[in-house]
Parts: C-alpha cells; sequence; structure tokens
C-alpha cells in the first residue's frame, strides 16, 4: 500500500483546498440536502430529481427513435398547478438517442398522462389510447418490401384499385380490434386497487398452503429439497386401486386365514415332537430309572 494510500484509509486525508480556518471548499455543503443528497439541488426552484418511469410508448419528436413503455429517465420533478386540490406535476426529461427534451405532465381529470412537449404518443403500438381517438387513427400504411414489386402495382390501375378497398378494409378490422382491446384493457384495469386487492389475497392463500405443505414434510422427515405437491382427487384414487388390487387382496386374506388356523397356544420353538421320538424317548427314560433303582 502506498503512502498516500494509508493516509487515506487511516483518516488523516487533507484535500489540496484544505485550510486550518475554513477547512476543505465542499465540506460545507456536505450533508445539506439531507437523504436526498444530488437530487435536490434545485430544490430551492421547486424541482427534484426523480426516476420516471415512461407509462406508454412514445415517439422522439426530433429523430423518430420510438422510446417503449417502462423506459426510466432522470427527470425534473415540478408542480405547475392544480385540479380542485390535486396537484398537476410536470416531468422534464432528455431523450437517450438524441438528448431532445421531453415533458410529460399529469392530468388529474381524467387520471391520465399527456405528452407536451418533445415527443408524440404512440397509436397502434400498444400504447394506451385517448376517449377523443377513433379506430380510423390507428389504421397502419402496407408498404411494399422492394421499388420492383411497387411499380409493377402501380402500373396496373384496376390492381391499385382493389387493393386499396382491401387494404382500407383490413386496417379497419384491425383498428376496431385494437380499439376494443385498448377499451378492454382500460375496463380491466380501471378498478386497480380492487384487482391488486384480489391478487394478493389469492396469493396470501397459496402461501399458506405452500408453508402447510413444508411443515408437513418436514414432520415426515423429508429432506429439504423434497417438496411435496397438494393432494388431488386423481391421486387418491389412484393409490386406492393400487393397494386394493386382486394380489394384495389374496394375499391378505390368505394371510388372514393362516392366523385364524393356527393355535393360540402354538410356537415354533415349543411345538411337540413326531410320535418316534417321543417313543424313544420314553423308552430311554424307562432304562434310566430301572438301573437307579438296582443300584439301591
Amino acid at each position: 500500500m502506498s503512502t498516500l494510500a494509508a493516509v487515506q484509509a487511516d483518516g488523516f486525508y487533507y484535500p489540496p483546498d484544505w485550510t486550518p480556518e475554513g477547512g476543505a471548499k465542499n465540506s460545507a455543503y456536505k450533508g445539506s440536502n439531507g437523504s436526498l443528497g444530488k437530487r435536490a439541488n434545485k430544490l430551492s426552484q421547486g424541482v427534484l430529481t426523480i426516476r420516471f418511469e415512461m407509462p406508454f410508448n412514445v415517439k422522439c419528436g426530433a429523430c423518430g427513435h420510438m422510446i417503449a413503455k417502462g423506459v426510466r429517465f432522470n427527470a425534473e420533478k415540478r408542480k405547475i398547478g392544480k385540479y380542485h386540490s390535486t396537484p398537476i406535476w410536470s416531468f422534464t426529461m432528455h431523450s437517450a438517442c438524441c438528448s431532445q427534451e421531453i415533458e410529460v405532465q399529469t392530468d388529474p381529470a381524467k387520471t391520465e398522462y399527456n405528452v407536451t412537449k418533445g415527443a408524440e404518443r404512440c397509436v397502434g403500438y400498444g400504447g394506451a389510447m385517448d376517449d377523443e381517438e377513433s379506430p380510423e387513427d390507428a389504421m397502419q400504411m402496407l408498404e411494399y418490401q422492394n421499388e420492383e414489386e411497387r411499380a409493377k402495382f402501380l402500373a396496373n390501375p384496376i390492381a391499385v384499385l382493389e387493393r386499396g378497398v382491401e387494404d382500407e378494409k383490413r386496417a379497419r378490422a384491425r383498428a376496431r380490434t385494437t380499439f376494443e382491446l385498448n377499451a378492454l384493457s382500460k375496463a380491466r384495469w380501471k378498478e386497480d386497487y380492487d384487482v391488486n386487492k384480489s391478487l394478493r389475497r389469492s396469493m396470501r392463500g397459496r402461501r399458506k398452503e405452500e408453508h402447510a405443505l413444508r411443515d408437513h414434510a418436514r414432520a415426515l422427515g423429508l429432506p429439504e429439497h423434497v417438496k411435496l405437491e397438494p393432494e388431488r382427487d386423481e391421486d387418491k384414487e389412484y393409490a386406492r386401486r393400487v393397494f386394493n388390487a386382486s394380489v394384495f387382496e389374496r394375499n391378505r386374506k390368505q394371510k388372514r386365514k393362516d392366523i385364524l388356523s393356527e393355535s393360540i397356544f402354538a410356537d415354533k420353538r415349543t411345538r411337540p415332537k413326531p410320535a418316534a421320538k417321543r417313543t424313544s424317548s420314553a423308552s430311554s427314560n424307562h432304562s434310566r430309572a430301572a438301573k437307579l433303582a438296582k443300584r439301591r
């Protein structure tokens, strides 16, 4: 470690602009903005730097580059007015493609965002549609792949007329579908609080089931990597048919029959010996008793 690095590690480093009377120049500004840091450098002007996420697809007004929904920017947030008691906020940012200044404002009356400067909202590319927009505004022109096809097509007036009618019908049909999909999406997410509440309720029940299965697996002594699945009626029916099969039932009945036919006092170790062996043992005992009587 160099000497300078060692001094900095010990906390005794003094910057070049340090003086015994006033210290360093930048030390007076340290911690002046609190936890906001550099984001609050323009707070005295009513401007706060935040991370702004584009709520829909927009097209840059300078270069025509499309900025997709969800792209984030470092935007300056300022209050520009009120709608009743709700503040109207303005977000100013610069595009990454050509540094074009883009301004987006909130619209509390319609609970919507409006692009007021530097860009325009894309229609027909997955972005939201205003109430004033009609399905005809979402029509898209069909272009040819090369100049040869285009020249050949333009040389036939009848084909041009027929293709124009077909293209208009196709575009109107697609625009109607797009308009209906956007209307359905708006209706679905209009009550976003209730939708979020329902989703969280379903996820909460699923987590409870997972915790119960994990506790049951631990009670059975299963390892951590083995995960139990929820019981299903199909699994129960399959297990019942397997364990009640003919082979298992026949073996069970035979074993039960053998147990009932045996004596409750019989044992393999104390089972009586054959009759021939019993007679031979009795004769040997009789001869032994006769010898003892003679000795007496």
